[in-house]
This record gives C-alpha cells, sequence and structure tokens, in this order.
C-alpha cells in the first residue's frame, strides 16, 4: 500500500501539439499501455465528494486507487489488488483494503453499492523533466481521443513556473482541464 499527496499540472492539447512534444522529449522512449477502469456509485458519491475510485490495469497487474481532495492537490491511496475488473461488475466494498473502505464509509457509500461503469485506454509516455515527471498521454474513450500534457511535481509554486516556461515553448496558455474520469463521465452522459 502506497499513500501520496499527488501536486500535478495538466493541459490538454491538440493532435499537432501532442506530436510536436513527443518530439521534442520522447523521441526514444515507447509508450506503454494502461486501461482505467472506473467505479461510482449510481448518484455519483465519490464525484460529489471531488474523489475518484478506478482499477488500474497495467501489464497484468491490478491496482485501486481512491483519490480524494487534500490541501493541495490530491491524496491518493494504492494497493494491489486481485480483483480483475470488466464492465458492469459490482465491486463490494467489504473486499477493499481498509483504509479505501473506511473514506467509502464516511462518503455513505453502501455494500454492494459501486460498480464499474466503463474503462478509458492511455498509451503514455513518461520522462524526467527537471527533477520532476513529464507525462504525454493518449487516451482513448468510446470513440473519443485526447490528448493530454501532465507535470508531476513536488512543490506547487516551483512545478507550476516550469509547467508555465514548458507550455510557453509550444505557444500554450495553461488552462486546467477536467481530469480523465470526469472527462469519461461527461462523455458518456452525451452519449445517453
Amino acid at each position: 500500500m502506497s499513500t501520496n499527496n499527488e501536486i500535478e499540472f495538466k493541459q490538454l492539447i491538440d493532435f499537432n501539439t501532442y506530436n510536436a512534444i513527443k518530439d521534442s522529449y520522447f523521441k526514444q522512449f515507447t509508450p506503454f499501455t494502461q486501461t482505467n477502469y472506473y467505479i461510482e456509485s449510481p448518484s455519483f458519491k465519490l464525484r460529489d465528494h471531488r474523489s475518484a475510485l478506478r482499477i488500474r490495469v497495467k501489464q497484468n497487474t491490478f491496482e485501486i486507487t481512491l483519490k480524494v481532495p487534500a490541501k493541495v492537490g490530491l491524496i491518493e491511496y494504492n494497493h494491489p489488488i486481485d480483483i480483475k475488473p470488466h464492465i458492469g461488475q459490482t465491486i463490494v466494498k467489504s473486499t477493499l483494503p481498509n483504509d479505501i473502505q473506511k473514506i467509502l464509509t464516511e462518503f455513505d457509500i453502501e455494500e454492494n453499492e459501486l460498480s464499474v461503469l466503463g474503462a478509458l485506454t492511455t498509451e503514455r509516455l513518461e520522462v524526467e523533466f527537471q527533477n520532476e515527471l513529464l507525462v504525454l498521454d493518449k487516451s482513448q474513450y468510446f470513440d473519443k481521443t485526447d490528448y493530454e500534457l501532465e507535470f508531476e511535481v513536488n512543490d506547487y509554486q516551483i512545478g507550476f513556473e516550469k509547467f508555465q516556461n514548458l507550455l510557453k515553448q509550444f505557444d500554450l496558455v495553461h488552462e486546467p482541464p477536467k481530469n480523465k474520469v470526469q472527462r469519461f463521465f461527461e462523455y458518456q452522459a452525451q452519449l445517453g
């Protein structure tokens, strides 16, 4: 189990900018693929607490992550897990790690209320950049593809300055996007 305070900056980008950043910083790297299975209650109790629950599948490993708001960024609760997710599956609260169960109980989530509502697959590239982690994502869900630049940092202010300078190289103005799970559920709602 690991818990960490995640501080990151994100920027949605278009296909051409994705390729320009890829050519500038990731030329010698090969992307890896991961799939996030998003878990929610029918009435979106996690969203109402500005939180998200997912199972990430990467190279035949399974990790459950609960993200909840922190004073700066998010607190992530990460655990390896044996649940092999599929869309429509009920996730039983009592089978989850204790710290996640406790928070879900605080959110008034019942034992059999959660289910896997969908999946998003990402081709990810990562590189160390100025002692921080620079991430380039191409994500696909339903019939949609989006491109995102992420910058995971240790210090909010110093990291933000580095991120701003990086964006200037590509003539971008920082516009914080909704996170992947929000974009996923909003697009799903549009599809009906």
